[in-house]
């Protein structure tokens, strides 16, 4: 059903989108540790244990959402994706890991990131970063809202982002809170552990919350001529012409650009180097338009906060970039047939 879905609005399958293993490498030891049989549950799920001796191995990303739901459940660790990643830094995140290490500053590294990500976890998630006046937002979020074990995967992804800023900020870095688009665990000592700043649930996005100060700061040891052969590597590795633009891509860059706030079809066409007629021409040759990417990130983006928390709809209104509940609502029941409160019950209920 939710591969269908998904085709239904334009965009491969989750089950297509692949996520490098990373962070995730952890996740055998952590197994064992809890007195699991770690190789039986991974094939389980069917995949290989050998996916796990290397982070540049690739594996569905699908089957890590649930193997990880499995896992939390098996171990009756409800923050297991996060325990998995809490030593993970930027040498797991492979050539963007050390792209974004090489960077002349803080916010230049975190644009690369933003930019080139999808080139190793396959457009699964979206990492975004932006300025909320005299704060910086990290965050990251989970394309398909219907994906088992997201909310291990984002858990992991946090706890790895607040790694990555305090690697290339330095010793003085702190966060100021952290926000997560799920509802607390029973138990939230190990984020209170990890992020060592407020760390609140039930909200409208999966992020850290630090001085946007830190943004300016110039990356220590970062290697110019490192940063450049990396930066010309991945672009040849995403190989995105004119004329190629794939639909999937769109959509991961709009649900980026929704999440900073910044969501315009001038912003959208920016992205891809062309003007917003030419990328409207572009669009159309394909059979779609903006507005028809817009609502299907749209109501992927509100299906997954609803679905996973109980932040209000004020908020998931104001996210989504309108003016106020009722215009959501409207929008919500033309995607749906039904209203978001409705639809939030009733999802919830078979959960």
């Amino acid at each position: 059903m939710e591969n269908s879905t998904a085709s239904k609005r334009g965009r491969p399958p989750i089950s297509n989108q692949v996520i490098r293993v990373g962070g995730a490498i952890a996740l055998p030891a952590l197994l064992r540790e809890r007195g699991i049989d770690a190789d039986a549950l991974i094939a389980e799920v069917g995949l290989q244990a050998a996916a796990f001796d290397h982070p540049d191995n690739v594996i569905p990303f699908a089957k890590l959402g649930e193997l990880t739901h499995i896992a939390a459940a098996r171990t009756g660790l409800p923050d297991l994706g996060l325990r998995a990643c809490m030593q993970t830094g930027l040498v797991m995140l492979g050539t963007v890991g050390y792209l974004a290490a090489n960077a002349a500053t803080v916010g230049a590294g975190l644009a690369c990131l933003q930019s080139y990500l999808h080139l190793h976890d396959g457009g699964g998630a979206a990492p975004y970063f932006h300025r909320e006046g005299s704060l910086g937002v990290l965050g990251y979020e989970v394309l398909e809202p219907d994906q088992v074990g997201a909310e291990q995967i984002v858990f992991g992804a946090i706890a790895i982002a607040a790694n990555l800023l305090r690697e290339i900020c330095g010793a003085d870095f702190a966060l100021r809170e952290v926000n997560f688009a799920y509802r607390a665990p029973s138990d939230t000592s190990a984020f209170s552990a990890h992020f060592a700043a407020p760390v609140r649930f039930d909200t409208d996005r999966n992020a850290v919350i630090f001085d946007a100060a830190f943004l300016e700061r110039p990356i220590a040891g970062a290697k110019p001529l490192l940063h450049d052969f990396l930066t010309s590597q991945l672009r040849e590795k995403e190989g995105i012409g004119e004329g190629e633009v794939a639909r999937d891509r769109i959509q991961r860059v709009m649900r980026t650009l929704l999440a900073t706030g910044c969501i315009s079809q001038d912003e959208v066409a920016r992205a891809f180097g062309m003007n917003r007629r030419t990328f409207a021409r572009r669009l159309q040759e394909r059979g779609t338009t903006f507005r028809a990417l817009l609502d299907a990130v749209r109501f992927d983006a509100a299906r997954g906060v609803l679905s996973s928390s109980a932040v209000s709809l004020e908020d998931v209104a104001n996210r989504l970039g309108y003016a106020d509940v009722t215009a959501f609502a409207r929008a919500f029941r033309r995607w749906s047939g039904e209203s978001p409160a409705v639809w939030r019950r009733r999802h919830v209920a078979v959960v």
